[in-house]
Parts: structure tokens; C-alpha cells; sequence
């Protein structure tokens, strides 16, 4: 992962923001969670791997439902490995996806939910999903659509570039919707594609504020830039001031995730 990419992740509290934001302002029900786990049809026995775990609330989850297999959090961030580590029966591992430190065969299901845009060599991480899973097992990726959430990310770059600050290009998306079920087709012997189509709606500017700081890293902003404060204040005062120009009107902003379920069968 680049080295922006590292530092957003330093610390999980814009990933938190971001999927609070998506669970309180979708326009229609965002259960993605709750997909994978229809995808997956667990008995709560099986072996699994969380891989890019983020805060661990999907283990967590899985833990208060009872799951009694072994469950595991693969991340590179440090912050999250150790986010990991809080959730009783929970092993949290510092590891890249293209390489990871499991036997052939060591899980029963492997999950990798919006994390392998961020994967330098997709490809290899899918390889390896495929290597660790043992056979019978199953594999889910979650990824977004292309542009998801564009009318955000464009306010958010305007006001980063109004400081000098160079897009990133480390952080497009080099996986999503359109692309993975080829990716994986290479590699597993069926894939089935499960499709939402979604959008956020702000009625109000601070939830959206909220949201737009939380992207801020992604385009060259991080927590610690000399400009921070200064972009922030003009996101703000840019977006109240739209909300004060359009009574009642919404902030849309589309967006959508596929999970690609990977069935291991015949490895």
C-alpha cells in the first residue's frame, strides 16, 4: 500500500466516520454485512478470515452472533491489528494480501470487504484468497461501483487543489464492480455476483461536512497536513452555504457495492 494509504489508516476514526455515514444516509437499507453473511450462509463453525479488517466490527459481529470457529483479522495497519485484537477469540495478524502467513487450505471461508482497491496486485491477493481457502470453502469480495459517491469526492478535491494539493492517484480504485468478476473468473471456478445500487442523502450540511472531512486523506489531507484546518473551514463554509441557497432541498449522492461470491470446489 502507499504510504498515504498507510496513514489513513493510522488512526480508524474516518473509516468509523464513513461507515456510520453510509448506515444512517443511504437512501435505501445499506446492509452489506448482512449480505456477505446471505452470501456465505455460515454454521458459525467455520474458520474464517477477515482480510483488510478495518476496525473489526464485522468480527465483532460475528463474535456476538456466536460464531464458535476461529476467526481471524488480517490488516496492514497496525491501529486495526490491534482493533482486532480487543474482540475476544478474535486473532489479529499484520500482513499483506499478496503474501500472507497461512498454510494452503487454512480457512473455511475468507472474507475481503472494501479493501482490495487498496491491494497493489489484486491478482496476487485473489491468488492467495484462493490458496488459503480450503476446498469446499467460499470466498466473498465486497467492492464499490467505479465513482461512487462522485459529487463528494469532487467537492473534496476542489477544495484540496485550491491549497496546491496533487491528486493522488495511489488511491484510485484499480478493482471495482465492473471489473472484479473478471479478475476472479481467472482465478475460481464460479462467481456469483451479488449487485446494490444505492445513494447518500444529506438533508442537512453537518452530517455531510462529517462525511467530506473523513475523505480528506484520500485526496492528499491527512490528519497532520499544514492546510488541514484551512480546507475543512472551506468545505464547511462552501457546503452550509449551499444548504442555505436550496431550502429543502437534498444532497444525492450515488453509490453501490457488488459481493462476488468465489466457491472453491474444485481447487
Amino acid at each position: 500500500m502507499s504510504t498515504r494509504l498507510d496513514a489513513e489508516y493510522l488512526d480508524p476514526t474516518p473509516l468509523r466516520v464513513r461507515i456510520d455515514t453510509h448506515r444512517r444516509y443511504s437512501e435505501n437499507d445499506h446492509h452489506p454485512t448482512e449480505d456477505v453473511l446471505d452470501a456465505l450462509a455460515l454454521t458459525g463453525a467455520e474458520a474464517l478470515a477477515d482480510i483488510g479488517c478495518g476496525d473489526a466490527r464485522f468480527l465483532a459481529d460475528l463474535v456476538a452472533a456466536g460464531h464458535r470457529g476461529p476467526l481471524v483479522g488480517v490488516d496492514t495497519s497496525p491501529a486495526m491489528v490491534a482493533a482486532a485484537r480487543t474482540v475476544p477469540g478474535v486473532a489479529g495478524v499484520l500482513a499483506d494480501a499478496e503474501r500472507m502467513p497461512f498454510e494452503d487450505g487454512t480457512f473455511d471461508a475468507l472474507t475481503a470487504r472494501h479493501m482490495l482497491y487498496h491491494v497493489p496486485d489484486p491478482q496476487a491477493a485473489l491468488g492467495e484468497f484462493r490458496r488459503t481457502t480450503k476446498p469446499g470453502g467460499a470466498v466473498a469480495i465486497v467492492v464499490n461501483h467505479p465513482h461512487t459517491c462522485p459529487r463528494t469526492a469532487e467537492l473534496v478535491a476542489a477544495h484540496a487543489s485550491s491549497y496546491g494539493v496533487r491528486p493522488d492517484h495511489s488511491f484510485r480504485a484499480s478493482v471495482d464492480s465492473d471489473t472484479l468478476p473478471a479478475l476472479m473468473a481467472e482465478v475460481f471456478d464460479s462467481v456469483e455476483v451479488h449487485r446494490s445500487d444505492n445513494a447518500l442523502v444529506f438533508e442537512s450540511a453537518a452530517p455531510l461536512i462529517r462525511f467530506a472531512e473523513s475523505l480528506l486523506g484520500f485526496h492528499g489531507v491527512p490528519a497532520d497536513h499544514p492546510d488541514r484546518a484551512a480546507v475543512l473551514e472551506d468545505l464547511r463554509t462552501d457546503v452550509t452555504e449551499w444548504f442555505d441557497a436550496h431550502p429543502g432541498a437534498v444532497w444525492r449522492d450515488p453509490k453501490g457495492y457488488i459481493v462476488a461470491v468465489a466457491r472453491t470446489d474444485n481447487v
